[in-house]
């Protein structure tokens, strides 16, 4: 057996990228939450510290959407209610799949019927993935519509880029346009301190 230092020189910064990792996660999820409390807060929203716990964040993120309906384009949605089952549905689905793969993939031996069901379970990953995506990015675009309507594609697109931590906390102390109405170039800001 060879042993080669490359290898394990570059396998000691893998838990250090990972550590790098997390913390810019959890970064990226205080910034994205101050940002989402305060639009809430604002606003006057029911329950603002929603903003702090995972699935529940999404409820206020389709709140905040279907605010943006009611207020804005005179049509009531529910997108509170949709964008919090899919968060709640995608988590468990995804999971037993995940969990089930390696089960599977190891008592393939070349049966095609496994590799069969393999690809599908993939599949049903990946439609629950792209269907709770466009329905998180309607929501941030409807939400962005409100806070900021001159910059909705752009927040969108870093919103689709996993960015909207970001969005949130630059509009955080914007007005949103069922408030103040549509403001050129950008929207008001509240003087909170």
């Amino acid at each position: 057996m060879s042993y080669d230092p490359s290898i394990t020189f570059f396998a000691s910064f893998i838990p250090m990228f990972f550590s790098f990792a997390s913390l810019i996660e959890l970064a990226f999820y205080i910034i994205g939450s101050i940002g989402l409390y305060s639009m809430a807060n604002n606003t006057g929203m029911k329950n603002p510290w929603l903003a702090w716990i995972p699935v529940a964040r999404e409820y206020l993120l389709g709140s905040l959407a279907d605010r943006y309906n009611c207020t804005s384009r005179q049509k009531k949605t529910s997108f509170a209610i949709w964008l919090t089952v899919a968060s709640v549905i995608q988590l468990p689905v995804i999971g037993f799949i995940l969990l089930s793969i390696p089960l599977i993939s190891s008592m393939m031996y070349f049966s095609l019927s496994l590799l069969l069901v393999l690809l599908f379970l993939v599949l049903i990953v990946a439609v629950i993935n792209l269907a709770c995506k466009v329905l998180y990015l309607v929501c941030v675009y409807y939400t962005v519509m409100d806070y900021e309507p001159s910059r909705g594609v752009l927040y969108t697109i870093l919103a689709f880029l996993n960015l909207e931590a970001i969005v949130w906390f630059l509009m955080r102390r914007n007005v949103p346009v069922g408030v103040a109405g549509r403001c050129e170039p950008l929207q008001p800001k509240y003087n909170v301190h």
